[in-house]
């Protein structure tokens, strides 16, 4: 009985696929948002401001250097494209996350960053959601990311234009 236990458990590992996908790295702590002059210890408003453009230049940035690399909407077989993702979905996600960690300067500004914040958040989520695409190689899902991340990054540039103070 014990050896076939050992020969199930030698079978289930032999039959386990490998995973070289790379984990989802720790987001650095985000540099400090310089502080108001008129009230000393509050971010100044005009750095709130820079930070989110920024940052949506950066998600910009990041989502061009990607489409350069893998232009088409396929799930590319060459061996550099699963780890390349999973950089950039990790570069996304903390990109994202350093902003929706900004807390506003004031009052004014908690409609405006609670747009911004449901904008990164759907980001966030859908970035994820085609980390775990490509994780697992399911097709179907990367198309899904695919043909809808460009939308939530101009969701991302909309919040953060539209409606601040």
């Amino acid at each position: 009985m014990s050896g076939l236990l050992s020969l199930a458990a030698l079978f289930g590992e032999c039959g386990a696929v490998a995973s070289s996908f790379p984990e989802e790295t720790a987001c650095p702590a985000p540099s400090p948002v310089a502080t108001s002059r008129a009230n000393p210890g509050t971010i100044s408003a005009q750095a709130y401001l820079r930070r989110l453009q920024e940052a949506v230049v950066a998600l910009e940035k990041l989502r061009a250097e990607l489409r350069v690399e893998y232009p088409e909407d396929t799930f590319y077989r060459r061996e550099e494209f699963r780890p390349d993702f999973a950089e950039y979905a990790s570069q996304t996600v903390c990109a994202a996350q350093a902003v929706f960690e900004l807390a506003p300067p004031d009052a004014r500004f908690s409609a405006y960053d609670a747009k911004v914040d449901a904008a990164l958040t759907d980001l966030i989520a859908h970035t994820r959601a085609g980390r775990e695409a490509v994780r697992s190689r399911n097709v179907s899902d990367y198309r899904d990311w695919y043909s809808g991340v460009d939308a939530r990054i101009a969701a991302v540039r909309l919040a953060a234009s539209e409606g601040s103070p």
